[in-house]
């Protein structure tokens, strides 16, 4: 989701791609103007295109998908978002003898007929020429903006120009954009984490029918290096982190080599700004079976600063005589640590506030959008103009707390709070680590 920038950002790079294919179709300048349409006076381009947000309604399938957003009680319980479609006047500027306007419109249709979803490339070259618009962050969201051609009849485009008072008509089409999702600064809070599901935690078990020839990958299991030989296996923690333990399971997996692949599911387009290349860990002969596989993710200096917070898939290549066989993709989400916390515990100031510095990995970007769950309430990081491993939270009107559950969101994604725990004669259990905790007075 997007922040408030994002219908201008939609707007700024409209007007750049309309602007780009009109120009490829005439000779000339082609001027760019957004705004209502009027007719090119003196001193101005004589032909243009011009870009007019005229309407925003809400997405009739997504305007209530974050609902309810409060409880009973009027406390936050999600974060609002609004989903809104926009409605464009694409107007169309020039010479009637040589059909410019025409040719104009026919490129503007063409381009957009052809690339109707709205790209991170597309949003990052039109901000280039919009300052303005530095603080957007809709090329990072998930939902791509679509547009879309609008049927409008003749009254309906009567009634539309004749609100442009004294403005002749001009050669003119209707486009929609959606959805734009723009998300509420504010959060709600959020549930701790389930420790135990039933007596022996036991869980979910499944047992998929898979009789392929091929390498298949039908779970991971993340834990930690003490489940090794633990009969039941515990559960699963639901994230991973640098210097987890996982065992994948499937069918297929002898060969020559074996390679597990981790592909970060948001930065591994080639021409995003943060790429970052798939990693490969190879595994030898004696962590693997034909059916399962047992690793620890990296946690040395290189995966400190390489490693990115987020969603990545996991694939399985197996090599044999040459050939190289890859599995199906599994999602796997890499959440942060909080190694330290200080003060702690911490003094509130005269003002009822207190500043946090906590220690993470792995690094956090500066894009990356960090906040602290403290509590009932989130609050956001200080921002940080390089790669780093220690943030600044100041949490202002603290409440005074003994050995609250600290967590850390990280574009979303939450830090564990828990550890397993392995006692004589009990079962594996998760508690809250005290390493997690803070106080506050």
């Amino acid at each position: 989701m997007s922040n408030y920038l994002a219908i201008a950002t939609v707007t700024a790079a409209l007007g750049q791609i309309v602007h780009d294919a009109a120009q490829s179709a005439v000779f000339g300048n082609v001027g760019l103007d957004f705004g209502r349409p009027t007719v090119p006076g003196d001193g101005q381009a004589q032909r243009k295109v011009q870009v007019y947000l005229y309407l925003v309604t809400p997405n009739a399938a997504l305007r209530n998908s974050d609902l309810p957003t409060r409880g009973p009680d009027g406390k936050l319980v999600e974060r609002p978002q609004a989903a809104l479609d926009l409605h464009y006047l694409l107007a169309f500027y020039g010479s009637q003898q040589i059909l410019e306007p025409e040719r104009m419109l026919g490129a503007v249709a063409r381009n957009l007929h052809a690339r109707p979803l709205l790209s991170r490339q597309a949003i990052q070259h039109a901000l280039i020429n919009h300052s303005e618009l530095d603080g957007s962050n809709l090329a990072d969201a998930i939902e791509r903006v679509r547009f879309t051609p609008a049927a409008v009849s003749l009254d309906e485009l009567s009634k539309l120009w004749s609100v442009f008072f004294q403005t002749p008509h001009a050669l003119s089409v209707v486009y929609h954009a959606n959805v734009v999702l723009i998300e509420a600064e504010e959060g709600g809070p959020s549930a701790l984490p389930v420790l135990r599901r039933g007596e022996e935690d036991r869980g979910v078990e499944t047992s998929p029918d898979v009789r392929s020839p091929f390498p298949v990958l039908e779970s991971i299991h993340i834990g930690v290096l003490e489940d090794v030989g633990v009969d039941p296996l515990p559960r699963s923690y639901p994230s991973a982190q640098l210097a987890s333990y996982l065992i994948l399971r499937g069918t297929n997996f002898t060969g020559d080599t074996v390679d597990v692949e981790f592909r970060h599911s948001r930065l591994s387009e080639p021409n995003h700004p943060q790429f970052l290349a798939p990693q490969k860990i190879p595994v030898p002969p004696g962590d693997r079976t034909a059916n399962e596989i047992r690793l620890i993710i990296p946690n040395d200096a290189d995966a400190q600063t390489k490693a990115r917070i987020g969603p990545y898939t996991v694939s399985v290549i197996v090599s044999s005589g040459g050939k190289a066989r890859v599995t199906n993709a599994l999602p796997l989400l890499l959440a942060p640590r909080i190694s330290d916390i200080s003060p702690n515990p911490a003094i509130r100031d005269g003002s009822g506030n207190v500043t946090l510095t906590l220690k993470v990995s792995p690094k956090v970007l500066p894009t990356d959008t960090v906040s602290l769950l403290l509590v009932d309430r989130e609050t956001p990081a200080q921002p940080h103009a390089a790669d780093t491993d220690t943030l600044q939270v100041i949490v202002t009107h603290a409440p005074i707390v003994t050995h609250a559950t600290v967590r850390l969101r990280v574009n979303g994604v939450d830090s564990l709070p828990f550890e397993r725990k392995f006692e004589p004669g009990k079962p594996p259990h998760l508690e809250i680590a005290d390493s997690q905790k803070v106080t506050i007075a």
